[in-house]
């Protein structure tokens, strides 16, 4: 098993030897660990509140079933909001019982693979028309991580077939750059989008030398990687054979002086992800990710029926009786959308898709006997995305 190097004080941490510059850019003091602890109030409070207004309207109909005139219209209004409430109460009900993990679940310490015996990984960069300057910026940084360059290989799999792209490519192979690929695939329609993308890649590396790898990677276009990046998430999945998916913080170097629209996004990163990890239900968001090969191959690849992969994957992955993580710590960076149009595109696809894959999902009946230890995250993904949707559409408002 390769060395490991465990960091037990988040943010305050020993730097290892070979990372003389480290810096964490996301730190925890000691009272922001001890705050974390009460994130289940943030739940508890609407369910009171939600069931307190649910009694207010069960005691408006009482008064209509003992003699007191009441008019038709308050009557269906009542219980109309009544069963509004209830839903909203049941929802703030499983919200608060994902939460109250927060109160006794264990921080997830920061570790770090040492030396070169480390496992073999295929990092795949799926591209799509994005513009080439960008996508060279996250291929040199990939190439320039602090890893083994025999044990990592960059797959560039292109669904836009851009020539300029696979011409560069190809440049950097006849410069030595040995474990660099290009790769396009013949798309009819939609091909799975994203996900196909992905698929078509995984495929393409059984072909090279060597085969697959142990581990898949996966970043987006656009994120660089700081070099610590894969030595940072590896180190979790090796240490734990039950965990299929770690996946870290993303981070942005375009973001707005004011971020009137909030793209940063940091209370998902820092809060709501967060309380996913601690109810053992880690989401893999799309970019910086580390998979078990054996684990994705289990689930039949990346769901090519839903568009964001990224978390059905892991609800998958999940009811097929693995684990999954989340890391909070800054180990990539790339671009928010630079238009209120490009934002506003953005969050669909986050929230109306993300509902809809939660119901295609059927990940409360995906498994029918489920895996112990899997209560928890059955229920954070019952709970409503009607909140979710509420919250991103509140943001989006100009």
């Amino acid at each position: 098993m390769p060395s490991i190097l465990e960091d037990g004080r988040i943010g305050h941490a020993n730097r290892p030897n070979f990372y003389p510059t480290y810096r964490s850019t996301i730190s925890f003091l000691p009272w922001h660990r001890f705050v974390a602890r009460f994130f289940f109030l943030t739940a508890a409070i609407p369910f009171i509140l939600t069931t307190w207004a649910s009694c207010i309207q069960l005691n408006t109909l009482a008064f209509s079933k003992i003699g007191v005139e009441l008019p038709s219209l308050k009557i269906w209004l009542s219980y109309l909001f009544m069963a509004i409430e209830f839903m909203w109460s049941l929802d703030a009900l499983l919200l608060a019982f994902v939460k109250a993990t927060t109160s006794v679940a264990r921080w997830r310490p920061r570790l770090r693979l040492l030396g070169d015996n480390v496992p073999s990984v295929n990092v795949m960069i799926p591209v799509c028309n994005e513009h080439l300057d960008i996508i060279q910026d996250t291929v040199r940084a990939t190439l320039n991580i602090n890893y083994p360059r025999h044990r990592f290989r960059v797959i560039v799999s292109d669904d836009g077939g851009c020539d300029e792209l696979r011409d560069w490519v190809a440049q950097q192979s006849s410069l030595g750059v040995q474990n660099l690929y290009y790769t396009a695939r013949v798309k009819h329609g939609s091909a799975g989008y994203k996900a196909g993308n992905l698929n078509h890649a995984m495929e393409f590396a059984k072909i090279l030398p060597g085969g697959q790898a142990e581990y898949v990677a996966g970043l987006d276009a656009d994120m660089i990687p700081e070099r610590r990046w894969l030595r940072a998430v590896a180190a979790h999945i090796v240490r734990d054979s039950k965990l299929s998916m770690v996946c870290p913080t993303q981070l942005f170097y375009n973001t707005p002086h004011n971020d009137s629209l909030y793209q940063s996004s940091a209370m998902n990163w820092l809060c709501m992800d967060m309380v996913r990890d601690f109810a053992g239900a880690g989401w893999n968001l799309g970019s910086g990710w580390i998979i078990r090969q054996e684990a994705v191959d289990g689930i039949g690849g990346f769901p090519t029926d839903c568009l964001v992969e990224d978390v059905c994957s892991s609800m998958l992955m999940l009811a097929d009786g693995w684990k999954t993580a989340y890391i909070a710590e800054g180990l990539q960076y790339g671009l928010v959308p630079e238009t209120y149009l490009g934002h506003v595109k953005q969050f669909t696809r986050w929230v109306v898709i993300l509902g809809a894959a939660k119901c295609q999902s059927a990940f409360a009946a995906t498994s029918p006997k489920p895996p112990p230890g899997t209560c928890r995250p059955r229920s954070d993904s019952l709970v409503s995305p009607a909140r979710r949707m509420y919250t991103s559409n509140r943001i989006s408002a100009p």
